[in-house]
C-alpha cells in the first residue's frame, strides 16, 4: 500500500506537470507561430531568392546561382552607399550618444518644471520620420528656409544645406540626432537614478572633483544603458531609409525614394540602393533576386558588428560596479 500510494503520487506529479507545461506552450503557441510566420520564413525566401533572378513580372524567378553575389561584390556602387552609411554613423551616433547623455545630466536633478523640459524634448521622438523629414527640408531650403537664414544673418553666408555632397549627410544626421535625441535622454536619466548616492559621496570624501565623480563613479554606473544605446543606435542607423527620403527626394510619393539619395549620390545608404535595386529591372541582375542579396549583405554587416561591439564592451561596462570581463572569469572560477 505504502510503495502503490507513492506511485500514485508520482503519475499525479508527472500528470500535473504536464498539464503545466501543455498549459505555457498554449500561451507561447502564438508568439512562436509569429515569430516563425513572419521571420525565421522570410529569412530563409530571402536567402533562396539571392540566387535567383526575378523582376516581379515572370511567372516565377529563374535560378542564376551565384550571379548576384558576384555582381554584389564587383558593383562599384556598394562602396559608395556603404561610405555612407558609415558618414552617417560617424556624425550621428556619436552626436546621438554624447547629446542624450547632456540633455539627461540637465534635465536629471529635479526642479520646477523639468517635466515639461523633457516632455518637450521627448515630444519630436514620437512624430513620423518622413513628417519630420518634410519640415525640416523646408527649414534648410537654401532660399527662403529659417535654418538658411538664420545662419546668413549671424555669418553673413549659408552652405547649400541638402544641396552640396559636403553637407548634406551631416544635415540628415543632425536631424535625426534631434529627433531622437529624448529617447535617449529618457534611458540615461533611468540609469542616472540608479547610480547609488553613497558611491558619489564617498568619491567627495576622497577628495575626487565634479568630473572625476563623473567619470569614474558615473559613468562606469551607467555603462551598460550606454552600451545598449550604442548596440541599438548603430543598427538603427546601417538601416537609415526614411530621412534620407522625406529630405532629398524629388517627392513624398511614389517618386520619391527612386529619386533620393542626392546630392551625387552623396546621402544614397545602402538600404536606399538595396530599394532602388529591387524596382529596378534595366539592369542584368537587378530585381528582387540582387535586393535579398544587398539585404543578406547588410544583415552579415550588422551582425559582425554587434560582434564586435560585445566584444569591445566587455573591457568597459560593467555590471554593479564588476566589468563583462571579470564576471565572466569569476562565474567561470566558481565552477
Amino acid at each position: 500500500m505504502p510503495s502503490s500510494g507513492r506511485r500514485s503520487r508520482h503519475k499525479s506529479g508527472r500528470s500535473l506537470s504536464r498539464r503545466r507545461a501543455l498549459t505555457a506552450l498554449l500561451f507561447v503557441a502564438p508568439q512562436v507561430f509569429g515569430l516563425v510566420a513572419f521571420t525565421a520564413v522570410p529569412l530563409v525566401a530571402s536567402l533562396v531568392y539571392s540566387f535567383t533572378h526575378w523582376d516581379l513580372v515572370a511567372p516565377s524567378p529563374t535560378f542564376v546561382g551565384m550571379d548576384n553575389w558576384e555582381a554584389l561584390f564587383t558593383d562599384d556602387r556598394v562602396p559608395t552607399v556603404l561610405w555612407n552609411t558609415v558618414r552617417f554613423i560617424l556624425v550621428g551616433t556619436s552626436t546621438f550618444l554624447v547629446f542624450s547623455l547632456v540633455a539627461a545630466l540637465l534635465t536629471f536633478t529635479p526642479r520646477r518644471m523639468v517635466g515639461l523640459y523633457r516632455a518637450a524634448m521627448f515630444l519630436p521622438y514620437v512624430l513620423s520620420q518622413i513628417a519630420v523629414g518634410v519640415v525640416w527640408r523646408w527649414m534648410f531650403n537654401s532660399q527662403s528656409g529659417p535654418v538658411t537664414n538664420i545662419v546668413e544673418l549671424i555669418t553673413g553666408q549659408s552652405p547649400d544645406w541638402l544641396l552640396d555632397p559636403a553637407t548634406a549627410m551631416p544635415s540628415i544626421a543632425m536631424v535625426v540626432t534631434w529627433q531622437t535625441i529624448g529617447y535617449g535622454m529618457t534611458l540615461y536619466i533611468a540609469a542616472l537614478q540608479g547610480v547609488p548616492v553613497s558611491l558619489l559621496e564617498a568619491s567627495t570624501i576622497d577628495g575626487a572633483n565634479r568630473w572625476q565623480r563623473f567619470r569614474h563613479v558615473t559613468v562606469p554606473m551607467i555603462s551598460p544603458t550606454i552600451f545598449f544605446l550604442a548596440v541599438t543606435s548603430l543598427i538603427g542607423a546601417f538601416q537609415l531609409f526614411d530621412p534620407v527620403v522625406a529630405m532629398t527626394g524629388a517627392s513624398v510619393g511614389s517618386a520619391g525614394p527612386a529619386s533620393a539619395g542626392g546630392p551625387s549620390n552623396s546621402t544614397r545608404t545602402i538600404v536606399l540602393y538595396m530599394y532602388n535595386q529591387m524596382f529596378n529591372y534595366n539592369e542584368r541582375v537587378s530585381g528582387l533576386g540582387y535586393a535579398a542579396a544587398i539585404a543578406w549583405l547588410l544583415a552579415i554587416l550588422i551582425f559582425l558588428v554587434t560582434v564586435v561591439q560585445f566584444i569591445a564592451g566587455s573591457r568597459w561596462v560593467h555590471y554593479e560596479g564588476v566589468s563583462l570581463s571579470r564576471g565572466r572569469r569569476r562565474t567561470r572560477g566558481r565552477r
